[in-house]
C-alpha cells in the first residue's frame, strides 16, 4: 500500500522524549493512501515553534509515517462491515515534554465510522515523539485512505437531503452538550444508518462526540434505494 503523509502547519509549545520507531508493513488489500487537504505542508528541515518550544516537521512527520501500518489496521478491521469504508482524516496532538501524548483528537474526518476513528486515535495515543527544545507541543497531522478499486463507492449526498431529518432529530443529541461536531454517515438501503463517525472541536469534547454519535445511530435516514449513500453534515 503506498502511503503519502501531511504534516499541517499550526503554532507549537514545545514537546520532547525519545522516538519509538517501529516497522510497519501494510495489511489488507485496499486503494491507496493519501494525503488529506488543508494548510501548505512544511519544508524539509523546517522547524514548528511556538511560546515554548519547537520540533523538527520532519521528526513529527517520520514518526507518525511509521505507525502507518497500525491506522491502516483500523481500517482493515472494520471493512467486513462497511466494504467501501474510506476517507480522509486530521488529527489535532498536544505532547508532553516526555515525547508522550498529552492528549489527541480528530479535527477533521470524512471516515464515517466512530470505530475506525477510535482506533486510529488509540494508535496515535500511544506514539511517542522525538524530543524538541523546550515546552509542550501541538500539532495536526492527517492521511487518507481510499477503499479498494473494485469496490463500488456509496452514492453521494449533500446534508441538504437530510435537513428535515437533522431538524426533526436536533434535541436527541441536546443532551450531549457542545456543538460545532461534523459527522460523517453511512446510510443503508431502508434509510437505517450502517455506521457514523465525526469530529469535534477539542480533546475535551470527546466524550460529547461519543455522545451524538451514538444519538445518530438510532435516526431514519431517507431511504437511498437500492444502494448505500454516504452523508456528512454538521450538529
Amino acid at each position: 500500500m503506498k502511503y503519502v503523509g501531511l504534516l499541517l502547519m499550526t503554532a507549537l509549545v514545545g514537546c520532547g522524549g525519545a522516538a519509538a520507531t517501529e516497522t510497519t508493513t501494510p495489511t489488507a488489500e485496499r486503494g491507496s493512501s493519501r494525503s488529506t487537504r488543508g494548510e501548505e505542508a512544511l519544508p524539509e528541515g523546517a522547524s514548528i515553534t511556538g511560546l515554548m518550544g519547537s520540533i523538527s516537521a520532519r521528526a513529527v512527520g517520520d514518526t507518525l509515517t511509521n505507525r502507518m501500518g497500525r491506522f491502516e489496521r483500523c481500517f482493515a478491521d472494520r471493512s467486513d462491515d462497511v466494504e467501501f469504508l474510506e476517507g480522509d482524516i486530521t488529527l489535532s496532538f498536544r505532547v508532553h515534554t516526555d515525547g508522550t501524548v498529552a492528549w489527541v483528537y480528530p479535527s477533521a474526518s470524512t471516515i464515517g465510522d466512530r470505530e475506525t476513528e477510535t482506533c486510529i486515535l488509540g494508535v496515535a495515543e500511544s506514539t511517542h515523539f522525538p524530543r524538541p527544545s523546550g515546552g509542550e507541543a501541538e500539532f495536526r497531522w492527517g492521511f487518507g485512505l481510499d477503499a479498494a478499486s473494485d469496490i463500488r463507492l456509496p452514492i453521494a449526498w449533500s446534508s441538504d437531503h437530510i435537513l428535515e431529518v437533522i431538524e426533526a432529530n436536533r434535541s436527541s443529541v441536546a443532551r450531549c452538550g457542545g456543538g460545532g461536531f461534523q459527522l460523517t454517515a453511512y446510510v443503508a438501503p431502508g434509510g437505517t444508518i450502517m455506521a457514523v463517525g465525526g469530529t469535534c472541536s477539542g480533546a475535551e469534547s470527546l466524550a460529547a462526540l461519543d455522545c451524538v454519535v451514538s444519538a445518530v445511530r438510532s435516526w431514519t435516514m431517507p431511504n437511498p434505494g437500492s444502494y448505500a449513500a454516504k452523508v456528512s453534515f454538521t450538529l
